[in-house]
């Protein structure tokens, strides 16, 4: 049976509901800690993600799907490029099952460790014809937000519903529009690059929102969001919200994608992916 929670509202929660940020206490000192030079590897990569274990998956421009073992050594290639096309977002949290999402075609694609195909979910059946983004849940099944109801839904392997939060139309002045799910830290979070971080339990009741204050390409791990600028690398303690900020390798190629994980930093350029430990 489908089971629907709704957020509870009391007059202690009324701000957070209204969509009132709390404030980040910014340092703007930028860190002395600097990022050192670990690895190059070469290649022209439209995207790339990185695992709890420091495995590396690099999109191609034709959308194969390689992954790399933290020596730099090919381990895995995922080649089924003609299904459906170009490869949206991958969610690697779970190294045995890797989610690949096809935004054009509605589709998820399940993959084991070897990037073996397992399953393959079609939306569009299942009537969901706004789903700009995807995210393994920490139970193995997957989350995805409907923008056509405005619901987050958890869904099982055969696109089943396990359960759906509220309308987040009636929580919100403006209902956040979905960048990026991720499941971390029993917390679901939700990245609206304009209204911020909504942060929903597992449950898919609301907790609260944090502003991205410029900040794109957000990751979440281990109670830390990080975001960059231009130039800058912020990381946000989410349980206090303090604020470290760190000066961003300069290089001669213009950056495409970033990502900062395991205590490295990854950023991928036109010609190769490169990795930086910080010290």
């Amino acid at each position: 049976m489908v089971k629907f929670f709704t957020s509870f509202i009391v007059l202690t929660t009324f701000f957070c509901h209204q969509g009132i940020a709390q404030i980040i206490q910014n340092d703007s000192v930028v860190s002395q800690q600097k990022f050192i030079f670990e690895q190059t590897i070469p290649g022209s990569f439209s995207n790339f993600n990185v695992d709890a274990i420091g495995n590396i998956y690099l999109i191609t421009p034709t959308d194969q799907l390689k992954k790399i073992k933290p020596d730099g050594k090919l381990t895995a290639v995922y080649n089924d490029v003609k299904r459906f096309g170009k490869i949206s977002t991958i969610d690697v949290r779970n190294p045995l099952k890797i989610i690949v999402y096809y935004k054009n075609y509605s589709a998820i694609v399940v993959l084991d460790k070897l990037l073996t195909f397992r399953n393959q979910i079609e939306l569009k059946p299942l009537q969901y014809f706004d789903v700009n983004a995807v995210a393994n849940a920490y139970d193995n099944n997957i989350w995805i937000y409907d923008e056509q109801n405005f619901k987050l839904k958890k869904l099982d392997e055969k696109g089943g519903i396990l359960l759906e939060s509220a309308d987040l139309r009636n929580m919100f002045d403006v209902a956040p529009s979905a960048e990026k799910l991720i499941d971390e830290d029993n917390f679901l979070y939700l990245i609206d690059q304009e209204q911020g971080v909504f942060i929903f339990d597992y449950y898919g009741g609301f907790n609260r929102r944090i502003p991205l204050n410029g900040l794109s390409q957000i990751h979440v791990e281990k109670n830390c969001l990080t975001g960059f600028t231009d130039t800058i690398m912020e990381v946000i303690q989410l349980k206090n919200l303090e604020s470290k900020k760190y000066s961003l390798p300069i290089l001669a190629e213009k950056i495409k994608s970033l990502n900062f994980i395991n205590n490295k930093l990854y950023i991928l350029t036109q010609k190769s992916l490169n990795i930086y430990r910080l010290e």
